[in-house]
């Protein structure tokens, strides 16, 4: 459970960093069109990687709290 949230989790962080990259590292023009094809792409994917981090998260989580909806509580007996 764990490992699956914090993959969707790093995932997401790694899209920032994609969406990111270019204006950090500087391969933005200063002067004319700052979007370029290598920048207008790396938008594109930074934003397509965020979008599906958050459905599988959404999805995991769904699909996790389904079962946990389906188990029955068993009150443990009570010894006295």
């Amino acid at each position: 459970m764990k490992f699956g949230t914090w993959l969707n989790v790093i995932t997401f962080v790694c899209g920032i960093w994609v969406m990111l990259s270019p204006t950090l590292t500087g391969f933005i023009p200063h002067h004319g069109n700052p979007w370029t094809g290598v920048v207008l792409g790396t938008e594109i994917l930074g934003l397509a990687i965020c979008v599906f981090s958050l459905v599988g998260l959404m999805g995991f989580w769904a699909i996790r709290l389904k079962w946990l909806s389906s188990q029955t509580f068993d009150p443990p007996k009570n010894q006295t």
